[in-house]
């Protein structure tokens, strides 16, 4: 599971991930292929080939004032893509596609440098005893997908009560302590 605040790594066993092995993963080669290949970049290119077909004029838009549908030009443009696909796989086109994909949608190269910082970086593993706030994002992306009867605004606000209350308790034995 992923957000703009972070990923989860989520396995129905139980695991122990080292840091060892953190290293180990990011330093693989080919990680940034690999990632990519699990975006499925060649769906979005088929996508995207649509637009610079439509644009080099290789499928029929219609006649003014009676263009083509949204489906007509995508099945256009994708019997397009499968031919070039297959009978031309170097073709400038679907490369171009695959560029724009990888450049503009999934900013492979800020990916690439991503990575590159994060194998310059110390990592640090810990188990913390509760959520902890970069967390709560990523749990609360998990609930929405499980499905229950209590309605997700009652368990976020569940969860936010539970963990101010720790966190109260908390304040409250660390002062109590001094």
């Amino acid at each position: 599971m992923v957000n703009d605040y972070g990923f989860g790594l989520m396995s129905k066993t139980p695991f122990d991930l080292t840091l060892h092995e953190i290293g180990r993963i990011l330093a693989a080669p080919n990680v940034e292929r690999d990632i990519l290949a699990g975006l499925n970049a060649a769906e979005l290119g088929r996508r995207q080939f649509r637009e610079i077909a439509r644009v080099a004029g290789l499928v029929f838009q219609g006649y003014p004032g009676q263009p083509q549908s949204s489906r007509q030009l995508q099945a256009s443009s994708g019997l397009l893509w499968d031919v070039f696909n297959e009978y031309d796989p170097q073709n400038l086109l679907l490369r171009q596609a695959t560029r724009e994909v990888l450049e503009r949608q999934l900013e492979a190269p800020r990916l690439a440098a991503a990575l590159a910082r994060m194998r310059a970086c110390r990592a640090v593993v810990t188990r913390p005893a509760r959520p902890t706030p970069f967390s709560f994002p990523l749990i609360v992306e998990l609930f929405r997908e499980k499905l229950t009867t209590e309605a997700l605004e009652a368990r976020v606000a569940r969860m936010v009560a539970e963990l101010e209350a720790a966190a109260g308790r908390a304040g409250h034995d660390r002062a109590a302590m001094r």
